[in-house]
């Protein structure tokens, strides 16, 4: 079995990841607007995962994008207010894989 466990001083339990060991596939740069790309299949019985991470200082007024993750396609909007309250849609990275 391939993997890490991590346990305390009584031999508890702390993390086991014997069972599902993460791969990044890669990544995209949103550029702050809306989009989508087509990214590849994982292997057979895996399942796709994507983590959102900015690129820059989002504050309190920077919106990071909702992500979908549908079959090969993932795709990415930026929603919130637009009523002028200063909102901006942050330029984010978004790291794709399986597990």
């Amino acid at each position: 079995m391939t993997g890490i466990t991590i346990k305390n001083a009584a031999n508890q339990v702390l993390v086991d990841m014997t069972m599902f060991i993460s791969q990044t596939q890669g990544s995209v740069d949103t550029g702050a607007v809306n989009g989508g790309i087509t990214i590849p299949a994982p292997p057979a019985g895996k399942t796709q995962f994507f983590i959102v991470v900015p690129l820059v200082n989002v504050g309190n007024t920077g919106k990071l994008p909702g992500v979908t993750l549908s079959g090969s396609t993932l795709t990415w909007a930026y929603l919130y207010p637009t009523n002028g309250w200063g909102f901006f849609s942050a330029n984010a990275r978004i790291y794709y894989g399986y597990y």
